[in-house]
């Protein structure tokens, strides 16, 4: 991150910065997929139960992990004004406030398992379901050790970590999913359950494994918060708090959504609830490059102000949009152009197929406003803005996305949109409030920091 730089070099530097994320997502996201892939080879029940436990277990996980990106900016800062000694206290900051959260959202998932989960049509579902729950939950607070530790790396450059990680986990996540689902080498046979089983010690190896490396890396082990000597101010805790907890809020509750659009979808019947499903899980692995780009633009948007730098922030920002431009035609031209063939990799079915391949395009069209809102509010984070990124959440899907495409599906109105299309124009709808709130917001904090009406520290 040179002094001097033309916004290509920065788009290159945000580039180099982000293809170690993006693949290691990639990777994050192959990981659910195999669960879903081997729990299929156990049975129906085995699947349909990991699949109703994965919809309460993964909303959960993102309220922790979106509290952790709010350390990306506040390192990047510190690096940028070269105030490394501080550096360790605020990492093992966010490490006590996003476990202490791991933690009640476990508690709450081992409640929903054994007190209110009930599925009377079929025993082994439910077995599996709240098994899986059971053993899953217990991740989410290991879940966000190991993502304070990654964002930590993130955040200081080394972003080849996230990719490292990745591999690794998928190097013992797949074994360990065959030995628990199946019952090899002398262990009872878990089914489903085993997915559960083989991703909570998958993430306690992934956790050692990072501790370890960060601990033998000179550079990572200075600024980490193995170092830190000093005294945690609750004070500092309640700072953090306030700066992440939107950060996870809205995580969860874009997660919860979908969820949401799943079930409104149910009545349909199978056809459109497997078509909507599968369109989604396209999307999502494609969202990896505008999730990860807008991870780098945060990193690179905090080092720029906490130099105090504006030249070099007006260079990042002007970079992150034309990124936005570029995962929005790569998103458009796999969508388009595989929008038969990757449908037919998840099913067989062809009204399934035919329908998915419809989504898609619309799919295509919504990568215009999710990019941009993606890349926007990752931006919004290397300011510190949190609040916003919460609300506009809350806005954009409640009040905009599920109503509309509601109306849409069911055809309260005159409309072509109906079926699972509507939900998807329903989506665009809100991505596009979205992005609009996101970039006036960015203009102001720009003027702020122009005008020295902001506080970087």
């Amino acid at each position: 991150m040179a002094k001097k730089q033309s916004v290509n070099s920065v788009i290159l530097s945000l580039f180099r910065l982000a293809l170690p994320i993006i693949f290691g997502n990639v990777a994050y996201a192959l990981l659910g997929i195999s669960d879903i892939v081997m729990a299929g080879m156990a049975g129906t029940s085995d699947l349909a139960g990991v699949s109703i436990g994965g919809s309460f277990f993964f909303p959960g996980l993102m309220f922790p992990i979106g509290m952790i990106t709010a350390l990306h900016p506040i390192v990047s800062r510190l690096r940028g004004a070269e105030k490394y000694y501080d550096i360790p206290y605020s990492h093992l900051c966010a490490l006590l406030v996003c476990f202490a959260f791991g933690i009640f959202i476990m508690l709450i998932l081992l409640f929903l398992a054994h007190f209110v989960l009930n599925i009377e049509s079929d025993a082994r579902m439910f077995e599996v379901s709240k098994g899986y729950i059971t053993a899953i939950a217990f991740c989410v607070p290991i879940g966000a050790i190991f993502a304070s530790m990654r964002a930590y790396c993130e955040a200081m450059g080394k972003t080849k970590v996230t990719l490292y990680f990745g591999l690794l986990a998928l190097c013992y996540n797949i074994p360990l999913n065959y030995v628990f689902i199946f019952g090899k080498f002398g262990i009872p046979a878990l089914g489903g359950i085993g997915c559960g089983v083989a991703t909570l010690i998958s993430m306690l190896l992934s956790s050692l494994f990072i501790a370890i490396y960060i601990r033998c890396n000179k550079e990572l082990y200075l600024a980490s918060f193995f170092v830190n000597k000093t005294r945690i101010k609750f004070k500092d805790l309640t700072a953090y708090l306030k700066l992440s907890l939107p950060l996870g809020l809205s995580s969860s509750v874009e997660c919860f959504c979908f969820t949401v659009i799943a079930l409104l979808l149910s009545p349909l019947g199978p056809i459109s609830v497997s078509a909507n499903s599968i369109a989604m899980s396209i999307t999502t692995l494609i969202f990896n490059l505008p999730l990860s780009l807008g991870i780098a633009s945060s990193i690179m948007t905090g080092y720029a102000i906490g130099k105090n730098d504006l030249e070099q922030l007006k260079r990042v920002i002007k970079a992150a949009y034309r990124i936005a431009f570029i995962s929005i035609a790569f998103g458009i031209t796999i969508l388009l152009s595989l929008r038969h063939e990757l449908p037919a990799l998840f099913t067989d079915d062809a009204a399934v197929i035919k329908l998915s391949s419809t989504l898609l395009i619309f799919a295509a069209c919504n990568q215009v406003c999710e990019n941009l809102q993606t890349i926007q509010a990752y931006l919004l984070r290397g300011f510190k803005d949190t609040k916003i990124i919460f609300i506009t959440t809350v806005l954009s899907f409640f009040l905009l996305a599920i109503p509309i495409g509601y109306i849409n599906c069911y055809e309260y109105i005159n409309t072509p949109f109906n079926g699972p299309k509507g939900f998807w124009v329903g989506i665009f709808s809100g991505l596009f409030f979205a992005s609009i709130l996101y970039r006036r917001r960015i203009l102001y904090h720009w003027r702020q920091l122009k005008n020295n009406k902001a506080k970087i520290f």
